[in-house]
């Protein structure tokens, strides 16, 4: 595979320098919290991809892309450390969150966003990232049901799913 074909398929390149511009801005927004003394989360994502129903994907090429499957999985996928997801898995499966925030950066075609949960006294903070040209894809998914994102670890046996009634917020304007 030549560099033209790689760089086109595989957003790395465009993704790992402004992503550690989120990572940072994750880390500032936590200590923000702390100082109002909430306990938060932060989840360190070592992967995202986009589900759309398009075959891209594992979960997609296993099945899940069947329109009637009831566990069909479309939105973003995060993959977070084992430790990472028992903390956001403790979060994410007791009551809804009181407040979610979107923060949202675009560079290099790829969308950064950055979601805040929020509880009383918790905030889990998870970054996540998709490419420009799925945008399309991504709106037309959400469009009924809002938009999912799942956080799972890396052996993809079980995932916590928190999803935005109102996506526009991830989408730049």
């Amino acid at each position: 595979m030549d560099d033209t074909t790689d760089r086109e398929t595989n957003p790395f390149g465009r993704v790992v320098g402004p992503w550690e511009q989120v990572i940072d801005d994750m880390h500032a927004t936590a200590e923000g919290y702390r100082e109002e003394g909430l306990t938060v989360i932060e989840c360190h994502p070592g992967d995202v991809a986009t589900l759309t129903g398009e075959p891209r994907t594992a979960a997609e090429l296993t099945g899940q892309d069947d329109p009637d499957a009831p566990d069909r999985r479309l939105g973003l996928d995060v993959v977070v450390p084992g430790n990472e997801f028992d903390d956001a898995r403790s979060a994410l499966t007791g009551p809804d969150p009181t407040y979610v925030d979107v923060f949202q950066a675009t560079g290099n075609g790829m969308v950064f966003l950055l979601f805040g949960l929020q509880w009383s006294d918790i905030v889990l903070l998870v970054p996540a990232y998709y490419d420009q040209s799925d945008e399309k894809a991504l709106r037309d998914v959400t469009r009924e049901s809002g938009l999912s994102v799942y956080v799972r670890p890396l052996a993809d046996d079980e995932r916590v799913v928190f999803t935005l009634d109102d996506p526009e917020p991830c989408f730049p304007e």
